[in-house]
């Protein structure tokens, strides 16, 4: 018995992701609803599609073969997932109607938890690119996991004591 399964499927980000005319045909040839997504701050184009299979190991296969296909049609080369994750249509719409919690921290749980001020984290945020990026910007400002924090936090984030000096020109 063939059931629909969702499958989404992430790359490295190509180059040539920034042409509109190649991600448009990326999400042409992805077979039943596809969708293509270029996270350029993460590096990642991602796409979702819709496969017919049997079995989560066909629908799998399948969706392999369309996703390489349709990646080499966009970008010319074959594009090696990073990452595969298949659900059936079911689990996906459950998934849909119930996402999951995550733990999230604004401007001023950071910099409580970095010893800083909200407005240095949000100058960090918009200005250094090693520093975690925001999952959202709202109207209250820059919102962030909390483990991306943390992380930032453990690799040795430190804030040194007093004001900068002043350096004379």
């Amino acid at each position: 018995m063939t059931q629909e399964w969702r499958v989404f499927v992430t790359w490295r980000r190509p180059e040539q992701a920034d042409d509109i005319d190649r991600l448009s045909t990326l999400t042409q040839a992805l077979p039943g609803f596809g969708i293509a997504h270029d996270d350029g701050d993460a590096a990642r184009l991602e796409a979702a599609m819709t496969v017919q299979a049997p079995t989560i190991r066909q629908a799998t296969e399948a969706a392999l073969r369309e996703a390489r296909a349709a990646y080499a049609a966009a970008f010319g080369t074959a594009g090696e997932p990073l990452r595969l994750r298949v659900l059936t249509l079911e689990e996906h719409d459950a998934e849909v109607a119930r996402p999951s919690q995550m733990e999230l921290m604004g401007l001023s749980e950071a910099a409580e938890e970095l010893g800083i001020s909200p407005q240095r984290v949000d100058q960090l945020a918009r200005t250094n690119p090693e520093f975690p990026a925001p999952v959202a910007r709202l109207a209250a400002g820059a919102v962030f996991t909390a483990a991306s924090i943390r992380t930032a936090k453990e690799r040795g984030w430190q804030r040194p004591p007093g004001r900068p000096r002043k350096t004379i020109a």
